[in-house]
C-alpha cells in the first residue's frame, strides 16, 4: 500500500531499505500505521522530519504543524503531533539513527523529557 501512494522514484528504494533494516533489527514492520483513516506515509513522514534536521530537532523546535501540513493531514486531528512522534519513533527513528546520525536515543529522550516538563510547567503556570 505504501508503495502505491505516489510515483516518487525514491519511494520504493526507501521502503525496501526501511523494511529490510527493521527486519534485520528484529523489529519487522508487519502492520502499517494508520492515521486519519488512511495509511500513514512513512516515506513522506521520514523526508519531512529529516529535512528539518531529524526527530530531535522537530521535537525541540516544535515543528509538528509543518509536518502535519506536509502530510496533508486534517488539522482537526488534535493528537496528530503526538501520534506522528510515536509512529516515527516506532517505525523510523532507528533508521534515522542508522542513516543520518542526527541524534542518539539519549538525545531523543532528553528532547521528549524537555517537552514534557515544558508542557507541565505551562499548564500550571
Amino acid at each position: 500500500q505504501l508503495y502505491e501512494l505516489n510515483d516518487d522514484a525514491g519511494r520504493k528504494a526507501f521502503l525496501d531499505e526501511l523494511f529490510d533494516f527493521m527486519q534485520k533489527r528484529g523489529t519487522p514492520i508487519t502492520r502499517l500505521p494508520i492515521m486519519a483513516k488512511q495509511v500513514l506515509d512513512l516515506y513522506e513522514l521520514y523526508n519531512l522530519v529529516v529535512a528539518r534536521g531529524g526527530l530531535v530537532d522537530v521535537i525541540n523546535k516544535k515543528l509538528w504543524q509543518e509536518i502535519i501540513k506536509g502530510l496533508h493531514l486534517p488539522s482537526s486531528i488534535t493528537s496528530a503531533a503526538f501520534t506522528l512522534r510515536t509512529q516515527y519513533m516506532k517505525y523510523l527513528y532507528p533508521y534515522e539513527c542508522e542513516k543520518e546520525k542526527y541524534s542518539s536515543p539519549n538525545e531523543l529522550q532528553a528532547a521528549i523529557d524537555g517537552n514534557r516538563r515544558e508542557g507541565r510547567r505551562s499548564s500550571y503556570g
